[in-house]
């Protein structure tokens, strides 16, 4: 190929100038596409059985055999927020892309099309699509190292329960409401599995639905997918306040299982944390100004065996407010903020609370698990990526049945990159789904045929990536059932 260009460097040469290549439009080239790294999807779809698997679970979705399938408009939808489309007007952009359309196993419908068939996705149908993604996760899971495999699937399964306000700007959008922040918005209820990183179930409400009314259904589903996943180890179930419930603690306990949940502040629990001893509060893991303790006080009327831990943060005067708005001093007693505010003490403890069934016995046990509760932010984690990188920070529909598959479109994008970075690791790390976009999706390529051979072309550095992980991917042809 010819040098097109010369670069500039640090020392120049004397007497040579920047050549800026003279370019003019050419003609349209129909064998372009811009997301080159759909190719990898495709065998994805083909080692693990994400298509098959989607449309066993799923069921059909239409009365005659056309078209397409369940499993193949889920895994489109998929593909086009995978790409970036963060509105159903993606799937005619996609579509656009002939090359890169043709690359997937099935065509994308329009987006008058797509509207349609995910109309048809009810409540049964979209609890299929989280079966059908425990199944494919077992399949992933499988093609770890062995130590790995066993300590995802033979350890301590966390499950992390959390919700997000998705917010709209129009009321004639179905089940949405104006929620306690003003804002009119849907709210995604999630469960994760914080080992695996997959998203287990999820259901999309309305802006005030409550996590503690519904997080007994989602408990059942998320223990089934785990199990269907292959994990056999205890499970345990977190949660903020929001999840502070007895029915919450007691359906998490019929299912055999853990549960550490924030507790709300009370009087109860101020008084309790009075009485503790200042010799039983114990240094925090990772945390210098913070100590924690067992408290002798159980909620009334949750299951037996239940504890609360208090974990005290260390705060100087000038870091607490006196505006009963500040987050900050609201997690300080009454009492004593009072004595600082007015300057007769220089410092006080801001609270916090965990109830849990665990057996905690000794110092570092409790320490542990106050730590393990604090970094629970990878359900946090899933939020932000889905938001930023999969289109779930809007509601594209007016129908709550289009924009309930619009959310799992998002999370199924979601569990798509966890399972190719299960395949093929992209560094040590986790990478976000923009960053695996940026890296292997959105490449552009040109189709050739030669020979009757057909192949891709990429850029160099994207040859690169791509051919590393196709090569990994293909490897693991045998996971899918015969």
């Amino acid at each position: 190929m010819n040098k097109i260009s010369r670069r500039r460097t640090a020392f120049r040469t004397p007497g040579r100038r920047w050549t800026r290549l003279n370019a003019q439009l050419g003609g349209v080239d129909g064998s372009l596409t811009e997301n080159g790294g759909l190719m990898l999807v495709a065998e994805l779809d083909r080692a693990l059985g994400v298509t098959a698997a989607l449309d066993l679970a799923v069921g059909p979705v239409k009365a005659r055999e056309r078209g397409l399938s369940g499993g193949e408009f889920a895994l489109a939808m998929a593909a086009v927020q995978l790409t970036g489309e963060d509105h159903l007007v993606g799937f005619d952009r996609l579509r656009a892309d002939v090359v890169g359309e043709g690359l997937l196993p099935a065509p994308v419908p329009p987006s008058t099309t797509a509207a349609t068939l995910a109309a048809r996705f009810d409540q049964v149908r979209r609890e299929g699509v989280e079966r059908a993604c425990a199944q494919v996760t077992a399949r992933a899971l499988a093609a770890l190292p062995v130590g790995e495999r066993a300590r995802v699937l033979a350890g301590r399964v966390t499950i992390d329960l959390d919700a997000k306000d998705v917010e709209v700007y129009s009321t004639r959008k179905e089940q949405v409401i104006r929620s306690y922040k003003g804002e009119v918005s849907g709210r995604v209820h999630a469960a994760h599995w914080g080992r695996a990183g997959t998203v287990l179930v999820a259901d999309l409400l309305d802006g005030r639905s409550d996590g503690r009314t519904h997080a007994p259904g989602q408990i059942d589903r998320a223990v089934d997918a785990v199990r269907t996943a292959g994990a056999t180890g205890p499970v345990l179930f977190q949660g903020d306040t929001g999840y502070y419930a007895g029915k919450v603690a007691e359906k998490i306990t019929v299912r055999g299982c853990l549960f550490r949940l924030g507790v709300p502040r009370s009087q109860p629990l101020w008084r309790a944390v009075a009485a503790v001893h200042e010799d039983d509060w114990i240094e925090a893991l990772d945390y210098p100004t913070a100590q924690v303790a067992a408290l002798d006080y159980a909620p009334p009327g949750w299951p037996e065996g239940t504890r609360v831990i208090a974990r005290r943060v260390r705060y100087e005067a000038a870091a607490l407010s006196a505006d009963p708005r500040s987050r900050r001093s609201r997690t300080v007693g009454k009492d004593q903020l009072a004595l600082v505010l007015e300057g007769l003490e220089e410092q006080a403890y801001a609270y916090s609370f965990i109830a849990t069934n665990e057996e905690l016995d000794l110092d570092e046990e409790i320490a542990a698990a106050e730590w393990e509760f604090r970094r629970r932010t990878r359900i946090e984690e899933l939020f932000r990526d889905t938001a930023h990188g999969a289109g779930l920070n809007h509601l594209p529909s007016a129908s709550h049945t289009v924009n309930s598959m619009w959310m799992w479109g998002a999370l199924l994008a979601y569990n798509l990159s966890a399972w190719l970075q299960m395949l093929a690791p992209i560094g040590t790390a986790r990478r976000r789904i923009a960053t695996v976009r940026r890296l292997l999706i959105r490449r552009a390529a040109r189709w050739t045929t030669t020979a009757r051979r057909h192949e891709l072309h990429f850029t160099a550095a994207a040859a690169e990536l791509i051919a590393q992980a196709l090569a990994r991917i293909r490897t693991h042809r045998d996971l899918q059932p015969a």
